[in-house]
């Protein structure tokens, strides 16, 4: 028997049966640089904002990007290229470093941006990147880290395991780490209700901190600022649709839980990271230029709606717009 946090990291990152060694792009959910190049151009367009704010204290030598999560290189290139078309001063100073667990997708990604050019260094773990001086920045990655799952039942709080035959079960938690995450939400969770905690999110963003050297991690994904004793039930999804039964087909579904950004500001804290700023997806895209898209892309054949519908569902509140939040983190003198 293993617990749930062991199931979903085997579920998700197994080399050969895991979810996103298999996963179609699309099939089950959208990222947002699936949905429309201009999500990686206004991504580009701050991050040049973050990287002159870092060159400042650095008029020397490369600066860095690193995307961790960058799957097979699809928003890369999207950075990549806005940045060479708009901000070539700066892209010439600009060095790329991908991480990537997969080291499939990490060979895609590597030479899809060699392919125009790009200088990239290429790394599976974010502890071997090499300390740096720019930005790092994350999409739709820490949603994805494995969590462990407590239960409520009876005014006690229980950890979920998975047993060979793939059946949950209720048990003690297993590691001292859950004690004070299981105290706080003891009395809280009703019989039945389940709540994810995300320590691989925070201790990742421990050590990425520990390799920014001057600059700015921005983080984005899905979640919100969760008050204490607010519940973070986990989900599964398959073919855009929520599942139910988190352990069924293992490899077959995506599982995830919303980020606890409250968690990650204090663990920035932690790490010597300032908080920069907090919003959400729709703000950010609409300070950097979204609706200047939504405008070229005027007309009325079916070609020019379905460009219009893409862009909105980036900022829309039913869509990614509110749901998805950005947290930029400085590192602190």
């Amino acid at each position: 028997m293993r617990s749930f946090r062991d199931f979903m990291e085997s579920a998700l990152y197994d080399p050969e049966r895991g979810y996103y060694s298999v996963r179609e792009k699309a099939a089950d959910f959208y990222t947002a640089p699936e949905l429309h190049a201009a999500f990686g151009a206004v991504l580009a367009d701050r991050l040049a904002v973050l990287l002159e704010r870092a060159a400042n204290n650095k008029p020397e030598g490369l600066l860095h990007i690193v995307e961790a999560g960058c799957g097979d290189g699809t928003l890369a290139c999207q950075v990549a290229r806005r940045l060479r078309e708009k901000h070539p001063a700066l892209a010439s100073r600009v060095s790329f470093i991908l991480v990537e667990r997969g080291r499939k997708d990490l060979t895609t990604a590597v030479r899809r941006l060699n392919a125009f050019g790009v200088k990239v260094t290429a790394y599976t773990k974010i502890t071997d990147v090499p300390r740096f001086a720019g930005v790092l920045y994350s999409n739709e990655l820490l949603d994805a880290l494995p969590v462990h799952l407590l239960e409520g039942r009876e005014g006690k709080v229980f950890e979920i395991f998975v047993d060979d035959a793939g059946r949950e079960v209720r048990g003690p938690l297993s590691i001292p780490e859950l004690n004070a995450p299981a105290a706080a939400m003891a009395g809280l969770l009703q019989d039945g209700e389940r709540h994810a905690v995300g320590l691989e999110a925070k201790s990742w963003l421990s050590a990425a901190a520990s390799r920014v050297e001057e600059g700015f991690i921005v983080t984005i994904d899905y979640g919100k600022r969760f008050a204490p004793g607010t519940a973070n039930p986990p989900r599964a999804f398959h073919r855009h649709a929520v599942e139910t039964e988190l352990t069924r087909e293992p490899g077959a579904q995506d599982l995830t839980a919303s980020v606890d950004f409250e968690a990650l500001i204090g663990a920035g804290y932690c790490a010597n990271l300032a908080l920069e700023s907090y919003g959400s997806l729709s703000k950010f895209l609409i300070d950097g230029g979204l609706l200047s898209w939504i405008e070229a892309a005027a007309g009325d054949d079916s070609a020019a709606y379905r460009e219009r519908a893409k862009l909105k569902t980036l900022i829309h509140p039913e869509g990614m717009g509110e749901v998805f939040k950005v947290l930029m983190q400085r590192k602190a003198k």
